[in-house]
């Protein structure tokens, strides 16, 4: 069983849910130490281990190893895992590094943790073939962090009417204290099979294209936002400020409309490793009727030729039907949450 950092995992619950039985959770010991440096990394001698030369200046040690401070552990660690596990028949996923297919015969020096019951933060209980994640005590440790745990609920998260800027409010002592609460929250959804997953068994790829056009007040540059669902189930999204400023809200919805594009095409591609085929073409719903129309229309405009790699990119898929991208209404356009505030009915709709 394979954990995926990021929005990848839900794809694959799924499937690892077929083999319940098969779930054992084991840890390597000193896993980082087991990467090797390609490169010269420095560090002082611990204390009571000092040496000095004849004129009395001290040695300093080049490390073979990695150790868990270093930057460089992760990947190091990563790179001797996959030589080993390609060495024994795994496969490396071109689409995705860090995932391998075949059975696990391990060399390194692992800890026996038994059947598998509690997994970052996740309480893990089975039953008559059933897996039951729950992860309360991890929610309740993360409304201590921020204060909230006798806050009272709300049905959105932000007045429908807001509109900020960076002027706006006070600066925060620790920005990275938001960062970790933000982060902490995806991992809830992203590790919850109740949210994330429908019951009905459709296997098809359909994405959502919206982008907040200049709404930004400090620099006017607009949001791309898009999300993917793999039947009907959530498997990848995004939110992100374009690069650049966008001329009209066609242009804005059309470099959304590539980057969704770009996400599907690469989903279709770890689909296909995963041997997992759609049942039909992708769709990508746009709720800009501009922005639908020129990406099957085969003429290059002059208002778009700074765009011309993303005209083409998209207009290629299209044409030779690797997708289809309508006009949804934009009451029934997914991808607004990710960068509106919504009111309740929109929300539940949903």
């Amino acid at each position: 069983m394979v954990l995926l950092p990021d929005e990848r995992l839900s794809l694959l619950q799924k499937d690892a849910l077929k083999s319940l039985d098969q779930l054992r959770q084991v840890d390597v010991n000193n896993a980082f130490l087991n990467g090797d440096l390609d490169n010269d990394v420095f560090m002082h001698q611990p204390l009571g281990y000092e040496q000095y030369d004849s004129r009395g200046n001290r040695f300093v040690c080049r490390l073979k190893k990695a150790l868990y401070i270093l930057r460089q552990a992760p990947r190091a660690w990563l790179e001797k895992l996959k030589q080993f596990l390609v060495s024994v028949g795994f496969v490396v996923s071109k689409s995705y590094a860090s995932l391998f297919f075949q059975l696990l015969n391990s060399e390194f020096s692992l800890k026996d943790m038994g059947d598998l019951h509690y997994f970052l933060g996740i309480e893990v209980t089975r039953s008559s073939g059933c897996l039951h994640l729950c992860q309360k005590k991890y929610i309740h440790d993360i409304l201590d962090r921020c204060s909230m745990t006798m806050a009272k609920s709300v049905h959105t998260l932000m007045v429908s009417s807001s509109t900020l800027a960076k002027s706006d409010g006070e600066c925060l002592e620790d920005p990275t204290e938001y960062r970790s609460l933000a982060g902490a929250l995806q991992y809830v959804v992203l590790t919850r099979p109740d949210i994330v997953f429908s019951s009905v068994c459709s296997v098809f790829l359909v994405g959502y294209v919206d982008a907040n056009w200049g709404l930004d007040f400090d620099d006017r540059r607009s949001t791309s936002e898009y999300c993917v669902y793999f039947g009907q189930n959530l498997v990848s999204w995004c939110s992100k400020k374009q690069q650049v400023v966008s001329r009209s809200t066609t242009e804005a919805e059309y470099k959304s409309l590539a980057a969704a594009t770009s996400e599907v095409t690469w989903l279709l591609s770890l689909l296909q490793e995963l041997q997992i085929k759609s049942d039909d073409t992708p769709n990508v719903w746009c709720d800009s009727s501009s922005a639908v129309a020129v990406a099957a229309n085969p003429i290059l405009y002059s208002k778009f030729k700074h765009v011309e790699l993303d005209l083409f990119f998209v207009r290629e898929k299209v044409t030779n039907r690797s997708i289809m991208v309508g006009e949804v209404p934009a009451c029934y356009q997914v991808a607004n949450v990710l960068s509106k505030p919504l009111s309740m009915t929109y929300v539940t709709r949903f």
